[in-house]
């Protein structure tokens, strides 16, 4: 029981880090519990558009995995990560794995996984990993990208790998983009 107890309290830190993205209402930001629980529970909501041979039960352990890391490493703008910031997460999810064995092992594995984005779940979760914040950032009006000075070409540069693996939601999120541009909620980084 003790284990359990220690396992339960170090997973609980994952919701003091905070995140860029504020939610829905703009009235705070999400943290990274919340943000693996929301991945997770809308790729359930979107399983049966994705390729059959995606393993819905991997991804979703995935996603709910994809951010422990960040309990010892903190988070920081997908618009800024360092190698310094893979070091760290990557030295924290060791000392995790050591720690609880059997899930730290598994959780880490997950995570690395995605990190090297070569699976099909993998790449999957990359992208509604992206698009969540994205979604954020449109019904915050920008809220997120104008703090951080972020500009359509870096938008277009981070998110351009969906247009290959889901081009459907590529197209919706270019839409987005031109509509943020014209609203003035993403710089132009086009002298006028």
């Amino acid at each position: 029981m003790e284990q359990i107890a220690e396992l339960a309290l170090e997973l609980d830190k994952l919701k003091s880090v905070y995140r860029k993205s504020y939610i829905s209402d703009t009235s705070r930001r999400e943290n990274s519990a919340e943000h693996s629980w929301h991945l997770a529970l809308t790729i359930m909501g979107f399983a049966k558009f994705l390729p059959k041979t995606v393993d819905i039960n991997k991804i979703i352990r995935m996603a709910l995995c994809h951010d422990i890391c960040e309990i010892g490493a903190g988070d920081v703008s997908a618009y800024f990560v360092t190698d310094a910031q893979y070091e760290k997460e990557l030295q924290y999810m060791s000392e995790f794995e050591s720690r609880f064995p059997g899930i730290g092992t598994e959780a880490k594995a997950l995570w690395q996984e995605y990190e090297d984005g070569e699976t099909e779940e993998s790449r999957w979760l990359k992208v509604f990993d992206k698009l969540l914040p994205f979604i954020l950032n449109i019904q915050s009006r920008g809220l997120t990208w104008q703090e951080q000075g972020v500009t359509k070409t870096m938008v277009l540069n981070h998110n351009e790998f969906i247009a290959e693996l889901a081009p459907e939601i590529h197209v919706w999120m270019l839409t987005q983009i031109d509509l943020a541009v014209k609203n003035g909620w993403l710089k132009d980084n086009i002298a006028p």
